[in-house]
């Protein structure tokens, strides 16, 4: 146990080494489609490590249940460290100073740090995955669907956070547009025009906005825009009404849309629904216990 716990120290401890000198994970540069083409070799090398477990100790280490614990400890680790930690954009965590800043705990998120965790974590479950399809008897199903799940939902953050765009885009009221931009100032040009056609704010009676809603045409198609209820124009695509004119008392000539590219939402929804299917197949076919 102490030398996992030894082991898993070195790795996080070079993590943070390679945090401090490089700064964060370069996530831009794993797009489509090398995150797909990293993500097949490394299932695959994970299924030819199992096949070779009896001769590896490395791959015995990471099929181990200590592994399991001590990964999902550090997953709580940084978890806590984003949860303590102001999350910035990369260029206002850019700005701060000392070892906090250094270790990347105001973007966290894209750190070395967390990366590795990440990393040593899908590692850990993609080997007890495979071990259990050919093992595991009793209660394999729930199993499969709890572990195979959450693998999917980890494993598209993981790979799939490289090609999630969030840009916001002004509309002006009969004035067409094709530009967006994200937090940092890139400037992105979209493939449609939009275009705001009406604007409007109602209000409750002491005065108070109930509704926001943005009559715009995206591309071919018009609809209508509200707070909290964001558009799917096409597939990982969603667009979301942010922002309008507040200074013309409800007679907007402007709104802010923002829009969300996430082409890999997809497999985090399809492993949380097959958690929650595990989850209701541990209710109905949990243990029975009988009455003395």
């Amino acid at each position: 146990m102490r030398g996992q716990l030894l082991f898993i120290l070195i790795y996080l401890i070079l993590a943070a080494f390679i945090q401090s000198i490089l700064g964060n994970f370069p996530l831009y540069f794993f797009t489509f489609p090398l995150n797909v083409i990293l993500a097949l070799m490394w299932s695959f090398l994970l299924f030819r490590f199992y096949k070779e477990r009896n001769r590896l100790p490395f791959t015995r280490f990471l099929l181990s249940s200590r592994t399991s614990i001590f990964s999902i400890i550090s997953l709580i680790g940084g978890s806590l460290i984003i949860g303590l930690f102001p999350q910035l954009s990369d260029s206002e965590a850019g700005m701060k100073e000392g070892i906090a800043a250094a270790l990347g705990c105001y973007n966290f998120m894209t750190s070395w740090i967390f990366i590795a965790i990440l990393f040593l974590l899908l590692s850990n479950l993609g080997l007890v995955i495979i071990h259990a399809c050919y093992h595991r008897k009793k209660a394999k199903m729930r199993f499969l669907l709890n572990h195979i799940g959450l693998w999917l939902a980890l494993f598209a953050g993981f790979f799939g956070s490289s090609d999630v765009l969030i840009t916001r885009i002004p509309l002006y009221a009969g004035k067409t547009a094709q530009e967006s931009y994200s937090m940092d100032g890139s400037v992105y040009h979209l493939d449609y025009e939009m275009e705001l056609h009406s604007f409007n704010v109602e209000y409750y009676p002491n005065g108070m906005p109930s509704r926001f809603a943005a009559d715009v045409r995206i591309g071919d198609q018009s609809t209508v825009l509200e707070v909290n209820h964001p558009y799917n124009y096409r597939f990982g695509e969603d667009i979301y009404l942010t922002g309008y004119d507040t200074r013309n008392n409800g007679n907007s000539q402007y709104c802010v849309l923002q829009i969300v590219r996430q082409p890999w939402k997809y497999i985090t929804v399809v492993g949380i629904l097959m958690m929650l299917a595990g989850a209701i197949l541990l209710f109905i076919n949990g243990p029975k216990h009988t009455q003395s």
